[in-house]
């Protein structure tokens, strides 16, 4: 959480460089400000940690400011300087920005100014860093930390991509949205994201579907009370208890538009007041949020608010649905039977070998959740050595029309089944329906027992 937020103060006055400390310290909360008040440890400072911005005097002893000015930008041209002196004159101005200085500002100067010039400073430096981040992860096409993302099984090229981009912008101080349908996956990557940047700290996750304003200010920032006899209660919210870490808020397209706002506030001043206090305290954490909604759409209609709709969109990742990811359907369903036999005491069955080719054409609208019910529902029927393929079948007729409209009509997928496919499928519907029973199963098939029985041996 560091990258892009700290800042070196260069001065070899004691006085004014604790002071100008003190000011960021306030008025930019989220950046971490370290001093230096000797100038020839300026670049021994900048080899060991890779500082965003360095504040810099002019008038010092051993290196002027103009000299450090031009060494910096030659040897660290990733970090941004601006000049914060007492000396007045246009013509260093003039030339400290010729030279490569972000600003010029006068000691004078109001530190509000300052403050907003170095909070912008540090935006750029870290859109500069991000862009080179995300460049070199696709340019290498591997991932850094891959264990960060164990808890999502694919080989979806297009999901490959966003985990690429994700370890790239993980660092970035700025919000990152994760679009997507219900079941797509947007909690996994959430705590992905909480792997990445700040697996140490807290992870909190709410939710804000049919929360209010009240609730949601109380839930965030927290309450402090103080009692007709001087005693203060305090009542601590979320972003007291996340810290450093990262705050999850799941569904942000159900927030109402007066919490919006305060959104908004949070997460362009980096600080929050406590509700009943007049104090503001520093917001530390990393903001993740998701949504099933098209933002832009609830913008156009009036639901959701341009200024927090922009200040989300820095970073964007779009999940694509089940019905996209046809690659990863076969592996899913073996993962799912895994955790269904392992939850009900089963053996696990075996997944038929046409499974997946049935079920290319379906929609999955529930996604990763539907999945998950039909593969628990199969494993309940089967016998432990096949899969029972009836609620994947029941699905499929469904969304064609089949259920309901003529229960003697084969409804077939978009690209027929061979003849040997066919002959199994309806094998292991008559040994499921029978319970396998093979005398049961062969008379409802119109073949002998012994037939039936071949055919299974050749099966196995």
């Amino acid at each position: 959480m560091k990258l892009a937020r700290n800042i070196l103060l260069v001065d070899d006055e004691a006085s004014w460089l604790r002071t100008l400390a003190l000011t960021l310290n306030r008025l930019v909360p989220e950046a971490q400000v370290d001093t230096c008040i000797d100038s020839r440890q300026v670049i021994d400072r900048l080899s060991v940690e890779e500082y965003a911005l360095v504040l810099l005097d002019l008038t010092m002893p051993f290196h002027s400011g103009e000299t450090l000015l031009e060494m910096i930008r030659t040897s660290f041209p990733k970090t941004r300087v601006i000049i914060v002196t007492g000396v007045n004159e246009v013509d260093t101005a003039v030339r400290c920005i010729k030279n490569g200085a972000y600003d010029y500002f006068i000691k004078t100067d109001k530190v509000e100014d300052l403050a907003r010039t170095v909070r912008r400073a540090l935006e750029v430096v870290g859109l500069e860093r991000n862009y080179l981040r995300i460049k070199e992860r696709f340019l290498s096409r591997t991932l850094a930390q891959p264990e960060a993302f164990n808890n999502i099984l694919t080989c979806e090229p297009v999901l490959l991509d966003q985990f690429r981009y994700l370890e790239a912008v993980a660092q970035s101080p700025e919000p990152i949205l994760i679009q997507g349908e219900s079941g797509t996956g947007k909690d996994e990557f959430a705590q992905s994201c909480h792997q990445l940047c700040c697996s140490k700290a807290p992870f909190i996750n709410i939710n804000l579907a049919g929360l209010s304003t009240q609730a949601f200010e109380l839930q965030l920032f927290g309450q402090i009370h103080t009692q007709e006899d001087g005693q203060i209660s305090a009542q601590a919210g979320v972003l007291h208890q996340v810290g450093e870490g990262m705050l999850y808020l799941n569904e942000i397209a159900e927030l109402p538009l007066e919490a919006q706002a305060k959104l908004v506030d949070v997460i362009e001043h980096k600080q929050y007041y406590p509700i009943g206090s007049d104090r503001s305290y520093p917001v530390k954490c990393k903001i993740i949020t998701s949504t099933q909604n098209d933002l832009i759409a609830l913008n156009k209609l009036g639901k959701f608010r341009s200024d927090l709709l922009y200040r989300l969109c820095s970073h964007k990742i779009k999940l694509p649905p089940l019905r996209e990811r046809k690659l990863d359907h076969s592996m899913l369903i073996n993962h799912f039977i895994d955790r269904a036999a392992k939850e009900m005491g089963l053996e696990s069955p075996l997944q038929p070998t046409n499974l997946a080719r049935q079920l290319a054409d379906y929609d999955f609208p529930g996604n990763l959740h539907e999945l998950k019910g039909m593969v628990f529902d199969s494993v309940s029927r089967s016998d432990g050595v096949q899969l029972n393929i009836t609620p994947f079948m029941e699905a499929i007729n469904e969304q064609r029309g089949g259920v309901g409209t003529s229960e003697s009509k084969i409804v077939f997928p978009k690209t027929l089944p061979t003849l040997a496919e066919i002959s199994n499928t309806l094998i292991q519907e008559a040994m499921s329906r029978t319970a396998n029973n093979q005398t049961a199963a062969a008379q409802m098939l119109g073949i002998s027992q012994s037939a039936l029985s071949r055919r299974l041996t050749k099966e196995n």
